[in-house]
C-alpha cells in the first residue's frame, strides 16, 4: 500500500474527474471516490470478515469478504486481487460482476461517499487474514446471511447492506443458494 494512498474521484456513473488523498476522500462529507467490494463463496458458503477495531470507519462491523479503493491506473479486478493477498493473504481468480451503487454514509467526524461496484466469486477457501484489517472472519450460508442481515442489520457496514441487496436481487444469486 503507497504510503500516501490516492484514490480515483469519481461521478455517480463511474466516470473518472480527478484524485484525492485518501484521508480527502474520507473526511467530513468526503469525496466520491472509486470503490468495490467481494462477495467470495466457498461450497456455498461467504465468508464474512469482522473489520478491525484499528478501522477509521465502522470498526468491528461484519463486512464483505473483502473491499477497498481502485488506485489510479488500476483495474477493478488488479484491485480486487492486490487487495486479496493484503487482507486475506489469498489469490482469488476472475469475478463476476453483480450491481454497483452510490452511497453516501456519514460516521463521527468522517464519512464514505463512493461508487462502489460488486463482485462475486468461488474461492477455494484457504485465507490468512491481516490482523490490521480483520478482526474474525467466519462462513455463513446466504439464507443465515439474509436472516442476520433482517434481524441485526446495524452489526454489518452500510455498504455491505447495499451490496448483500444488490446481489440478493442479481441473477447470480440463485448460483450461490439465494
Amino acid at each position: 500500500m503507497p504510503e500516501q494512498e490516492i484514490l480515483v474521484l469519481v461521478d455517480e456513473n463511474d466516470n473518472e474527474i480527478g484524485t484525492d488523498t485518501r484521508e480527502n476522500c474520507h473526511s467530513g462529507s468526503g469525496r466520491r471516490h472509486r470503490a468495490y467490494t467481494v462477495l467470495l463463496f466457498h461450497r456455498s458458503k461467504l465468508l464474512l470478515q469482522q473489520r478491525s477495531s484499528k478501522k477509521l470507519l465502522w470498526p468491528g462491523a461484519w463486512d464483505v469478504s473483502y473491499t477497498s479503493h481502485v488506485y489510479p491506473g488500476e483495474s477493478y479486478q488488479q484491485a480486487s486481487a492486490r487487495k486479496a493477498l493484503q487482507e486475506l493473504d489469498a489469490k482469488v481468480g476472475a469475478l463476476e460482476d453483480v450491481h454497483s451503487f452510490v452511497y453516501f454514509a456519514p460516521q463521527g467526524k468522517n464519512a464514505e461517499n463512493e461508487f462502489c461496484r460488486v463482485m462475486v466469486g468461488e474461492f477455494d477457501g484457504g485465507v490468512s487474514p491481516n490482523p490490521d484489517e480483520i478482526s474474525a472472519i467466519r462462513w455463513a450460508s446466504p439464507k443465515e446471511v439474509a436472516a442476520e442481515v433482517g434481524s441485526n442489520p446495524n452489526s454489518f457496514t452500510p455498504w455491505f447492506r447495499l451490496s448483500w441487496e444488490g446481489f440478493s436481487r442479481s441473477p447470480q444469486s440463485a448460483k450461490y443458494g439465494l
